[in-house]
This record gives structure tokens, C-alpha cells and sequence, in this order.
């Protein structure tokens, strides 16, 4: 009888542990529901604890919490000087060469103008042509000399303009000087500066024989015609 009673007795003292035990879980699950149910429930999933079903974090969400990069770094402009003005960057565009001293190639008038727009009547071929320079009238044998800086480019016979010689100046310029005399003064490859002698007026332009003498002044800009008195500065 007597071992009855303390089978009996281990079996209440090991009920107490246990009600104590479901009381603690109880707390703790009740504390933690407290605590989650602040947090906002969005990607949770229901878990069943034996006790009451409770929301627990899915995984995409522990990974992305795991992943998350650290805050972006902004870069903050620099404040404007104190005059307002933005501050201005170094340019990295060429400056453009400085024109050289323009020196009329020959002293006398313009007897022919420039004239690429209509056509003008040749006394020599006797009819109605372009004219894609400007004829200035001189002595045979007046000094010819170069309108800028820069280098002889050729020396030659045109077949329509007689003796010629061209200068290539800065900016795809090159200036032409043509019914020379046959004997000129430079050579192709020459550096010349302005108002250095090329040559003298002649009467080798079959085209314009009919002409009085003159020097045929041509100015070209990357191959294309220019008016020649624009270019000597708007005579």
C-alpha cells in the first residue's frame, strides 16, 4: 500500500513540472506573438506549434534581409562660387590659329570681279562664264607677292590661267596667282610669309588674252571658291 502511494506521489509531483512547464512555453509564445504582431506580417507563413498556429518569416525574406546592400553613397555637387556663377570646366577645343597680316598680292584696280553666282561675258572666248577669282590690273613685270603666311604648294602651267603658283595658308585656305610671268621667285615647299615676292604679272592666261594685264588673284577654302576681296578684308 505503502508503494502505491509514492507511485502515485511521483506521478503528481511530475505533473506539477510539466503544467509548469506548458505555463512557461504559454508565456513565451504569448510574449513573442506580442512582439510580432508590431512588425508588419507581409511574406510570413503559418507554422503550427503544437500550442497555436503562429507566423514565422518565409526564406525569400531571410535572404533578401541577408543581401541587402548597404546605403548608397551620394555624391554631393559642389556649391556654385559665391557670385552664383557656375564653375566652368576646362575647355579641350583648339583655338583656332591666328590670322596672319593680309598683304595685297599686287597694287592696280580690280578690272574682274569675282563672280561665281552669274555669269559675266569673256572678251577672250567671247562668251558668258563664271569667274571664280578676281582679276586686279597691273603693269607686265609689277611684283607679285603672297596675301598671307604660309607654304608654296605648287608652281606649275595651267592650261587655262598660264604660269601659276598657289600658297596653302591655316583653316584649309590656299590663295592662287595666276597669268604670272614665266620666271617666278619661289618653289614649291617654300615657306613664305606675307608680302614675300612670288613672281611678277605676265600674259600667259590663254583665257583672259584679251584682257589688259593683270594678275588672276583665286582664293579656294578647303577646295571650295571664296570671294578673293572678302578674304583681303572687303575691299
Amino acid at each position: 500500500m505503502q508503494g502505491k502511494k509514492s507511485f502515485w506521489k511521483r506521478i503528481t509531483d511530475k505533473g506539477y513540472y510539466i503544467a509548469l512547464g506548458i505555463c512557461v512555453v504559454a508565456v513565451g509564445v504569448s510574449g513573442w506573438l506580442f512582439v510580432r504582431s508590431l512588425r508588419p506580417t507581409d511574406n510570413l507563413v503559418p507554422v503550427e506549434t503544437g500550442i497555436q498556429t503562429v507566423m514565422l518569416p518565409t526564406l525569400p525574406e531571410l535572404w533578401a534581409a541577408k543581401d541587402a546592400p548597404a546605403a548608397a553613397i551620394q555624391t554631393v555637387p559642389a556649391p556654385d562660387p559665391e557670385d552664383g556663377s557656375k564653375p566652368t570646366e576646362p575647355s579641350t577645343a583648339p583655338e583656332p590659329p591666328a590670322r596672319s597680316v593680309i598683304t595685297r598680292p599686287v597694287e592696280g584696280a580690280v578690272s574682274a570681279e569675282y563672280s561665281m553666282e552669274q555669269l559675266r561675258y569673256n572678251e577672250t572666248t567671247k562668251d558668258w562664264r563664271t569667274h571664280a577669282g578676281m582679276d586686279i590690273a597691273a603693269a607686265e613685270g609689277s611684283r607679285v607677292v603672297a596675301a598671307a603666311d604660309g607654304k608654296v604648294l605648287a608652281v606649275y602651267e595651267d592650261d587655262l590661267f598660264g604660269q601659276t603658283v598657289t600658297v596653302e595658308h591655316a583653316g584649309g585656305i590656299v590663295t592662287h596667282y595666276a597669268n604670272l610671268a614665266e620666271d617666278v621667285a619661289v618653289s614649291a615647299g617654300d615657306e613664305v610669309r606675307s608680302g614675300d615676292l612670288l613672281g611678277t604679272v605676265g600674259k600667259t592666261a590663254l583665257v583672259e588674252m584679251a584682257d589688259q594685264p593683270h594678275l588672276h588673284f583665286a582664293v579656294y577654302r578647303n577646295n571650295v571658291p571664296q570671294d578673293p576681296a572678302e578674304f583681303l578684308g572687303g575691299e
